[in-house]
């Protein structure tokens, strides 16, 4: 058990940062009544939710949530105005942009899928590479690959896209 302490102390750490996400109460109410450390249900718990997820849609649904959860959770405090500098916003729109065009190849090319080995788990690192904010690769991936083939067929040149004129900032709309 000694030389479990330091995960366990890890995963309580974890739990005790995000208490909201993670049922810390729920968790702390479990330890004082079985005497068993918090780190043990949740780490139970975790493993219960993916089983459940493979069990109910496998390892397309968890590629699907591994691009999905954490991206969608930043954009919304992007929009939000929570603690996200201004270039995250960015970062996410081009995410998603870069997303939604891997989704598209995935499904115009259903051969990918079925010849490609582990392509569920290739997918995966895909992903977290696209998002990940040590490595930003959906802007690489979208100024070298998107940019270039998308912006000559909505512009019609290589120039950046012009706003449409008469088009303004819209305006807050004021509580009555």
């Amino acid at each position: 058990m000694d030389k479990l302490e330091p995960y366990i102390k890890k995963v309580d750490d974890f739990i005790a940062q995000y208490p909201s996400l993670t049922f810390y109460e729920k968790l702390k109410e479990l330890e004082t009544k079985t005497g068993q450390p918090k780190a043990l249900f949740f780490v139970v718990g975790v493993i219960v939710l993916f089983g459940l997820v493979f069990a109910i849609g496998g390892i397309k649904l968890f590629s699907d949530l591994v691009g999905f959860i954490y991206p969608a959770y930043m954009s919304f405090k992007a929009l939000e105005g929570g603690k996200v500098a201004d270039g995250d916003a960015t970062q996410w729109m081009t995410y998603w942009i870069v997303f939604c065009f891997l989704t598209l190849v995935e499904s115009t090319f259903p051969f990918i899928v079925t010849h490609v080995k582990f392509y569920y788990l290739i997918k995966c690192g895909i992903v977290i590479y696209l998002f990940h904010p040590k490595t930003v690769g959906a802007e690489v991936i979208y100024s070298s690959v998107v940019r270039p083939h998308l912006l000559p067929l909505i512009c019609g040149s290589t120039s950046t896209v012009k706003p449409v004129e008469g088009d303004k900032e819209p305006e807050a709309k004021k509580d009555e």
